[in-house]
C-alpha cells in the first residue's frame, strides 16, 4: 500500500472520528440549540424578503431591521390581545374539562347503547367493544398533552427572546457562512453539493414557505369564524386548526375533531356553524390560497404522502406527522443524488 494511500485513509478515518465527535457534543448540548434552530428557521424564511429589499437599494443591516419592523407590527395583536386570550381561553377550558369529560362520556354512553340495539358478529362486537373502554380516558389524556405542548412553548420564551438577535447575525452573514462552508468541501464534489442543496432549497421552500403562510391564514380565518360564532375557545381552536392544516391530506380532519367536539359541547347549534365555518375555510384554501400561494409539489407519489404520514405519527405522534412529508422528500432527493453519481461514476 503507498504512502499517499495510507494518507488518504488517514484523512478519512479523522474525519469519521472528528464528525462522530461533533455530533455526540451537539447531542450533549441539546438542550441549547433550540435558539439557534429557531433562528436558523426564521433566517431561512426571512432571506427572500431580504434581498428583494436589497435590490431596491437597502443596505442589508437596513433590510433586516425593516423586515424586523414589518414584522412586529404585524405580529403586534399577538402579545396584545390573542396571547391574553389564549392563557384565558386555557384556563377557562381546564377548569371546564371535568364537566367536558363528563359530558363526552355521556354521549358516548347515548352512541353506546343505541349500538348495543344493532345487531353484530360476536367478534365485530368484541373488538368495538374494546375500543369503547378507555375512551374517556383518551380524550382526557391527549386534551393534557396538548395544553401541556402549549404551556411548554410558553416557557421557552427565553429561546423566542434569543432567536432574532442570532437571526440578525444569521442574515447579515449569510454569504460568510456558505462560502466557509462551502470551503470545508473537496473540490471534486464542491459543484454537485450545491446542485442538491438548490433541489432542497426548491423543496424546502414549495413546503415550509407555501405551507406555513397558507396554514396560518387558514388558523386566522378559523378563529375570526369561530369568533363570530360565540365560540369560547377560538384562539385555541384557530391554533389547532393551524397546526393541523401543515399536515398534508389528513389536516383538515384533524384539525376538525376538536373543533366539531368543543363546540357540540357547547351547543348544537354553536358545532353546526362550526362546521359551516370550516367548509367556507376549506374551500377558501383549496380554491383560492393554496393555487396562489404554494409553489409546486414536493416530488412524493399520494400514496407515498400518506404511509409516511402513517408511519411519521406512528413513530414520534404529532411531530412525527409535520415533519414526515418534508423529511422524506429531502431523503428521496439525496438518495436519487448518490444513485445517479454511482451510475455515472
Amino acid at each position: 500500500m503507498t504512502a499517499k494511500r495510507v494518507m488518504k485513509i488517514l484523512r478519512l478515518v479523522g474525519a469519521g472520528l472528528f464528525l462522530t465527535a461533533a455530533l455526540y457534543f451537539l447531542y450533549r448540548v441539546r438542550t441549547v440549540l433550540t435558539p439557534f434552530f429557531l433562528a436558523a428557521f426564521l433566517a431561512y424564511l426571512l432571506k427572500p424578503a431580504m434581498v428583494k429589499l436589497e435590490k431596491r437599494g437597502l443596505k442589508r443591516p437596513a433590510a433586516i431591521l425593516l423586515l424586523y419592523f414589518l414584522v412586529f407590527i404585524l405580529f403586534l395583536p399577538v402579545p396584545l390581545f390573542i396571547l391574553p386570550k389564549l392563557v384565558r381561553e386555557l384556563n377557562e377550558f381546564l377548569l371546564h374539562l371535568p364537566i367536558f369529560t363528563t359530558e363526552v362520556e355521556g354521549l358516548l354512553g347515548k352512541f353506546y347503547q343505541r349500538y348495543n340495539e344493532v345487531a353484530l358478529p360476536a367478534g365485530l362486537r368484541r373488538l368495538l367493544d374494546d375500543s369503547f373502554i378507555g375512551l374517556s380516558n383518551t380524550f382526557q389524556q391527549a386534551a393534557r398533552r396538548a395544553l401541556q405542548g402549549l404551556l411548554n412553548l410558553l416557557a421557552g420564551a427565553p429561546s423566542f427572546l434569543l432567536a432574532p438577535v442570532l437571526t440578525y447575525y444569521l442574515l447579515r452573514d449569510s454569504e460568510q457562512i456558505g462560502r466557509a462552508a462551502g470551503h470545508l468541501l473537496p473540490l471534486q464534489i464542491k459543484e454537485d453539493v450545491f446542485g442538491l442543496w438548490t433541489e432542497i432549497d426548491r423543496i424546502l421552500t414549495s413546503f415550509i414557505r407555501g405551507h406555513l403562510l397558507v396554514s396560518l391564514i387558514v388558523g386566522f380565518l378559523t378563529g375570526i369564524g369561530l369568533a363570530l360564532i360565540g365560540s369560547r375557545y377560538a384562539v385555541i381552536l384557530a391554533v389547532v386548526v393551524g397546526l393541523a392544516d401543515l399536515i398534508p391530506y389528513f389536516g383538515p380532519i384533524i384539525g376538525a375533531v376538536p373543533v366539531l367536539t368543543l363546540t357540540l359541547l357547547e351547543g348544537k347549534r354553536t358545532a353546526l356553524y362550526a362546521l359551516f365555518v370550516m367548509a367556507v375555510v376549506q374551500q377558501i384554501e383549496g380554491s383560492w390560497l393554496a393555487p396562489r400561494i404554494l409553489s409546486g409539489s414536493v416530488g412524493l407519489h399520494p400514496l407515498a404522502v400518506i404511509f409516511v404520514l402513517l408511519a411519521g405519527g406512528e413513530l414520534w405522534g404529532v411531530g412525527g406527522l409535520l415533519l414526515a412529508v418534508p423529511l422524506t422528500a429531502i431523503g428521496s432527493t439525496v438518495i436519487k443524488f448518490i444513485w445517479a453519481r454511482l451510475v455515472s461514476s
